[in-house]
C-alpha cells in the first residue's frame, strides 16, 4: 500500500481500494491501484499531493464534463481518485459493489458499468 494513505485518513478523508484490483476475483497483477478519497469537509488536498509526487492527470482519458465530480491524481502505479461530492462518491461506491458481485473480469464491461451508474449514459456497443 502507499503512504499516502495514512496521511489521508488522518485528515478526516475516507479512502477504500476500488477498481478491477478491488472488484475482480482473481485481481489482476498488471495493472495499476485504484482509491477513491472522499473528501468531504472541502479540504484542497491538491498541495499535499503534490508535494507527495502525485500530478493531476487530465485529458483523453476523462471526459471534460465528469471533471467536475472528481479529480485524478497519479503516482507509479497508484490512481487517487479524488472527490468532494457526495452523490458521485454514493454512486462510484454502488458501481464498485456491482462490479465486484458480477466478477466483471472485461474492462469494458466495468466502463460501460461505471459510466450508467455515474453518469446514466447508456452502453456504447
Amino acid at each position: 500500500m502507499t503512504d499516502i494513505i495514512p496521511k489521508l485518513t488522518s485528515l478526516g478523508c475516507f479512502v477504500e481500494l476500488v477498481g478491477s484490483r478491488a472488484t475482480c476475483n482473481p485481481p489482476p497483477s498488471d495493472t495499476d491501484s485504484d482509491f477513491l478519497v472522499a473528501s468531504l469537509n472541502d479540504l484542497d488536498l491538491d498541495g499535499l499531493l503534490v508535494n507527495e509526487g502525485y500530478y493531476f492527470e487530465h485529458g483523453d482519458r476523462y471526459k471534460l464534463e465528469d471533471a467536475k465530480d472528481f479529480k485524478s491524481y497519479r503516482k507509479d502505479d497508484i490512481n487517487l481518485i479524488v472527490s468532494n461530492n457526495e452523490a458521485f462518491i454514493q454512486r462510484f461506491r454502488a458501481a464498485t459493489s456491482v462490479a465486484k458481485r458480477l466478477n466483471l473480469m472485461n474492462k469494458r464491461d466495468r466502463i460501460a458499468l461505471f459510466q450508467a451508474v455515474l453518469y446514466g449514459r447508456e452502453c456504447e456497443i
